[in-house]
């Protein structure tokens, strides 16, 4: 069929803290068993590919897998039709690293609707935005808090200085130890706001470049979301001609449904008969009983002439009965 389903694909991953937890060797068997896993319970010959990505915040494996059943059908509602599947493939596959040694803390399951990729997408670029907007919030917030800090001291050149000493001993100043402290405030302010500034312009130049690639994966996905409409609407139309074709073939063979349907009752009985199997009502629908009665009658018909016409030359080889 056009609308099958011929690639299924599963997405094996877990956060950051748990692949720290890792080195590269038990990082790599932890995407080979879980490959394994999948392969057992979906067929080894049923995998196209697996395969590793680690270039984002946390490695992810893809698993490709045509939905292929023992029977050689084409059939991902067999696979996947049940609405505990993938509950059941999550408990299992929580069960599965378990035993192979990986601390994985299993999700809480929900009853959650499944959303398109697309929507998907769309939403967590939408969630990624939200994110670096509050970070570029707690940003101004922290710099507004150390200006107003700044503001509270008294400023260097407000601070009252009485020289002392000169021509025999060196010149020193005296100043009052409150207004000490706000010199010290200041300095170790200084320092702080210019590593401060310095990381804080890294930080916002990162996410101006990360809200940046944002943006394009929206449009992006705007564009991907018009396409797929584009897509739909022509489906609709396509799906909208077949029913109008099939109502016009409907129209065009309702006279002759009642023919047919009576032939093939009386076929069917016919077939049932030769195989000494009972004409039940089961094997017919309501418009081929009739045939098949017909049928009935006609062979009722038979026996009788047929055992008329052996009365018939008996007589004929006997005689006439006393």
């Amino acid at each position: 069929r056009k609308d099958a389903v011929m690639l299924c694909e599963f997405v094996v991953t877990s956060d950051k803290d748990f692949f720290d937890r890792l080195d590269p060797d038990q990082e790599k068997r932890f995407f080979e068993e879980s490959l394994s896993f999948l392969q057992e319970r979906y067929g080894k010959e049923n995998i196209l590919y697996g395969i590793v990505h680690k270039d984002e915040k946390t490695p992810h494996m893809h698993v490709g897998m045509v939905p292929i059943t023992d029977d050689g059908k084409l059939a991902a509602k067999q696979f996947f039709g049940k609405k505990t599947e993938l509950q059941q493939l999550q408990d299992k596959f929580h069960e599965h690293v378990m035993e192979k040694g990986f601390s994985l803390e299993r999700g809480v399951s929900s009853d959650r609707k499944h959303i398109t990729t697309q929507r998907l997408k769309a939403m967590t670029v939408k969630e990624e935005i939200k994110k670096l907007e509050q970070e570029k919030t707690e940003i101004d917030s922290r710099l507004n808090d150390l200006k107003e800090s700044l503001d509270k001291v008294k400023s260097v050149d407000g601070i009252e200085v009485k020289e002392r000493g000169g021509l025999m001993r060196p010149k020193t100043v005296e100043i009052a130890l409150e207004d000490f402290e706000s010199i010290k405030v200041l300095a170790r302010a200084s320092e702080t706001l210019r590593d401060e500034n310095k990381s804080l312009r890294n930080e916002f130049e990162k996410l101006k470049d990360e809200k940046h690639d944002l943006v394009i994966q929206s449009e992006v996905l705007k564009i991907e979301n018009n396409d797929l409409k584009k897509e739909k609407d022509e489906l609709k139309k396509e799906n909208d001609f077949l029913k109008r074709t099939v109502e016009k073939v409907k129209e065009f063979y309702k006279e002759k449904v009642p023919e047919l349907a009576f032939a093939f009752g009386y076929l069917k009985a016919r077939i049932l008969d030769k195989a000494k199997e009972k004409p039940l009502t089961k094997y017919f629908d309501k418009d081929e009983i009739e045939g098949a009665q017909r049928f009935l009658v006609s062979k009722k018909n038979q026996i009788e002439k047929e055992k008329l016409e052996k009365q018939q030359t008996r007589k004929q080889d006997y005689g006439p009965e006393l």
